[in-house]
């Protein structure tokens, strides 16, 4: 019998197919499945949950790294989280219910919470946070569009986006001679989410427009390229280059060079999503890039949480497919790794058989990293690459026996590293619950004495945590015999 993959998962579609029912703690690749790292915090906690986070680099070419609580801001300095907070105004106010956003501008990193004035925070010579200079409005979203800082859902005006000066992150207002402006939209509701790049895409509850730079007298031409398609979460917005992610009520749309908007959870995880997602704490959701593997990832709290995100859908764009983890969290968001570090530079991480990385891992070394980060539910943030998580996979339901019943009697796991223990599901119509036989490991010769009959078959297989291994393709040489017709 030919091999039998681990198939693509896709969650709302029918169990007899050819697709998995799950892919648990891994990430999908083009052609197979590889391990999910555990996020590991290394930092000091920050003195409440972490409600933003964001990287930069400065003109030096260093990195920087800030985050933002329900009070303050904070830069990164080896694992400490230090109170870079403005010094005058007093602790911010974005409450429990407000994420920070944050952007960069030249030299300058923007921050904005819905609350508060916009923050910088200059990447060369700042030591805290101020106010953003030209009397700019309170607002809800950022992003630089162009030679533009463009600001989204304007204080008491939930449906109003405002621009800079061409050129200058502090002149504000409307005038011609600056190109300053704003722009109150029709319809659409309430403003979700910005991307920014050449041009902008400003994502509303029910619209998605795209800002194209025109210059004078019109400054930006605004059209709208998805209509009763919106951002319904805001905390699903991401993009990266020409790509953008988000979440509508009917499922989760990526948007192709500022133009075409495609679903790409439809008969994947839409249904699946909305069934397990507790929109109650929606405010809580966090999505993050990882341009290294092409990946969207979407933080949320799902069944059995206590507001707080338990669960990370996985999206590879290279790939066109989904993955899942059970993994509490604060928050995903990219981040980026430049320190280089001596052993002797290690120690306050711990003992050396105790390192939350491994030596050669990309978190250590001096060159520039994008990596996948976190806060943990201890307030502690750190990039996921720490042990491979548990992971599990299925293949799709198959009927060997051509409608007959079958037995089979081994097969062999085409998984790399370290062994996994494998399952043989059965049953013998599609009215029967899929009972599954307990875990068999693998012997020496690699082949699993797994145990079955029935009709139709699916195979799961447990990678422990902590286990070496980099791909998971599906079983091979199976021994299967026939069982008669009845």
């Amino acid at each position: 019998m030919a091999a039998i993959p681990f198939a693509e998962w896709r969650p709302d579609m029918p169990a007899l197919g050819p697709w998995a029912r799950e892919a648990r703690n891994v990430v999908p690749a083009e052609e197979s499945y590889r391990p999910l790292n555990a996020l590991a915090g290394t930092s000091a906690p920050l003195p409440q949950a972490a409600q933003g986070a964001a990287w930069f680099r400065g003109s030096d070419g260093g990195t920087r790294m800030f985050a933002g609580d329900a009070s303050r801001l904070y830069r990164l300095s080896g694992t400490d989280w230090n109170d870079v907070s403005r010094s005058a105004g007093g602790p911010y106010a974005p409450g429990a219910d407000h994420q920070w956003r944050f952007g960069q501008f030249g030299a300058l990193a923007l921050a904005v919470n819905g609350v508060d004035v916009p923050q910088k925070f200059d990447l060369g010579v700042g030591a805290r946070w101020t106010a953003l200079e030209g009397a700019p409005p309170v607002a809800t979203y950022l992003a630089t569009v162009r030679d533009f800082v463009v600001l989204g859902k304007i204080g008491n005006t939930p449906q109003r986006i405002q621009w800079s000066g061409f050129n200058n992150a502090e002149t504000w207002g409307s005038a011609l001679s600056t190109q300053a402006d704003l722009q109150d939209l029709p319809d659409g509701g309430t403003v979700t989410g910005l991307v920014g790049g050449e041009y902008g895409l400003v994502f509303q509850e029910t619209s998605v427009r795209r800002m194209t730079y025109e210059g004078p007298p019109v400054v930006f031409r605004i059209d709208k390229i998805a209509n009763d398609i919106g951002a319904s979460v805001p905390g699903s917005v991401a993009g990266v280059l020409d790509l953008a992610f988000f979440l509508h009520k009917s499922g989760f749309y990526m948007v192709q060079g500022g133009q075409s908007v495609v679903p790409i959870g439809r008969g994947k995880v839409d249904r699946t999503f909305w069934a397990d997602f507790d929109e109650l704490h929606q405010f809580r959701c966090s999505s993050a890039i990882d341009p290294v593997r092409g990946l969207y990832v979407f933080a949320y709290p799902g069944a059995g949480s206590t507001g707080r995100p338990n669960r990370l859908l996985i999206y590879n764009w290279r790939a066109e497919r989904w993955s899942r983890a059970e993994l509490p969290c604060e928050l995903v968001f990219g981040g980026a790794s430049q320190d280089a570090r001596t052993l002797e530079q290690l120690d306050s991480f711990g003992a050396l058989q105790g390192l939350p990385y491994s030596l050669d891992s990309s978190y250590w070394i001096g060159t520039l990293s994008l990596l996948l980060f976190g806060f943990d539910t201890d307030h502690r943030s750190g990039s996921f690459s720490g042990g491979a998580l548990e992971a599990t996979l299925e293949t799709g339901e198959f009927n060997p026996g051509a409608g007959n019943r079958s037995v089979i009697r081994g097969l062999r796991p085409l998984i790399d590293g370290d062994p996994a223990a494998l399952q043989l599901g059965a049953r013998e119509t599609q009215r029967d619950t899929v009972a599954y036989g307990p875990p068999v490991g693998v012997t020496a010769a690699g082949l699993s004495p797994v145990y079955g009959s029935g009709r139709y078959f699916r195979v799961r297989a447990t990678i422990p945590a902590a286990s070496t291994w980099s791909n998971a393709q599906g079983i091979d040489d199976i021994d299967v015999r026939p069982a008669g017709a009845q």
